[in-house]
């Protein structure tokens, strides 16, 4: 009786066993037809709980020419942690240009209503650049009164370089010059890192003085601060494919850690005279080292790159750019490499 009861038992646990595996192959191969109204971040979040996977279904899929809009009849293949498209086939594409008016009007409908989901929140970034061969517009001379610390609705006079060029109305960034920015791989000065202290608009000219008064001050303004354009900071992100193949590095970061992870402000040695723009895809990566044991039996071996995680272009300048990591799998450190989304 017990020997009987055993065995049933282990046939039913065996079952079970067999059941799990073929459950999980399958959900493993699962296809799924997109429907009106999905998005990438939908899927992403739906099928692999990580709506932030998203940038990468579009970078690796490069059928998606547009990242706002996916199609309905889209066929998404799901796989072990990550999301496929599968290409559509001949008879779809025949399907889309035989479609009535009524529905390519509900297609560009979609776009507009999915735009604000491909936008990345980086409220109270992009604080401060990295100073190459950027020349400061003016600088602050002094204020209406002796108080050695200015702030918001301050009336300050500013010293301008070309004073022709200036209008009542116009609005001018101020910045503090911080740490020198060596270059990680070669030790060589690189640049200089600038911060950000608050932004002012002009409000008279008188002679070869200009007076304006502070509009905000994010941080402690004293005289000497230095003017140069201003650039609203950027709330939103709408991201957008790279036009070039250039690979850099990490030169400096905005915060004092020594590792960086989601949502930390990082600086890359590419900029404008790169092709880079605001919205720019970058993966982040780490070369990776084999161990002694397998090159003791392998001989040496170069090891592709370790995938850190993923960062968004915020400001460019010449030389160098601010970015905001979205995605993270490891810690990153300066010096890492950085290589732009274009496919």
């Amino acid at each position: 009786m017990t020997r009987t009861f055993f065995r049933w038992l282990s046939l039913l646990m065996l079952l079970l066993i067999l059941s799990g595996a073929s459950l999980a192959i399958a959900a493993e191969n699962q296809i799924y037809t997109i429907k009106k109204g999905d998005t990438l971040w939908d899927l992403s979040k739906k099928f692999i709980d990580d709506p932030y996977y998203w940038p990468n279904i579009w970078a690796k899929n490069p059928e998606i020419t547009n990242p706002h809009l996916i199609f309905p009849g889209q066929k998404v293949q799901i796989l072990d942690g990550r999301l496929k498209i599968i290409p559509a086939y001949p008879e779809a594409d025949k399907q889309a240009s035989t479609e009535t008016d009524d529905q390519k009007t509900d297609l560009s409908t979609m776009e507009t209503e999915t735009e604000e989901l491909i936008t990345i929140k980086a409220a109270g970034s992009g604080d401060g650049f990295i100073l190459t061969d950027e020349v400061p517009l003016g600088v602050l001379v002094d204020s209406v009164d002796n108080r050695l610390l200015l702030t918001k609705d301050d009336l300050v006079f500013l010293k301008m370089k070309d004073l022709s060029s200036v209008t009542i109305g116009d609005t001018y960034g101020l910045f503090e010059r911080g740490k020198q920015v060596n270059h990680p791989h070669t030790n060589e000065v690189f640049g200089t890192m600038m911060n950000n202290l608050g932004f002012l608009q002009v409000t008279e000219i008188n002679g070869d003085t200009v007076v304006a008064k502070i509009g905000s001050a994010f941080r402690e303004i004293q005289r000497g601060a230095e003017v140069f354009e201003y650039v609203p900071q950027r709330n939103e992100i709408v991201l957008q494919r790279g036009t070039t193949d250039k690979g850099g590095y990490i030169i400096a970061a905005q915060d004092k850690k020594e590792t960086f992870s989601t949502n930390d402000i990082i600086y890359v040695d590419l900029g404008s005279d790169d092709g880079l723009v605001s919205g720019n895809l970058f993966y982040i990566a780490r070369p990776r080292k084999a161990s002694d044991e397998v090159i003791k039996k392998a001989g040496p071996i170069q090891l592709p790159d370790a995938v850190l995680g993923a960062a968004i272009i915020i400001e460019t300048k010449a030389k160098t750019a601010s970015a905001i990591i979205i995605k993270s799998v490891n810690a990153t450190f300066i010096g890492d490499k950085v290589s732009i989304v274009t496919n």
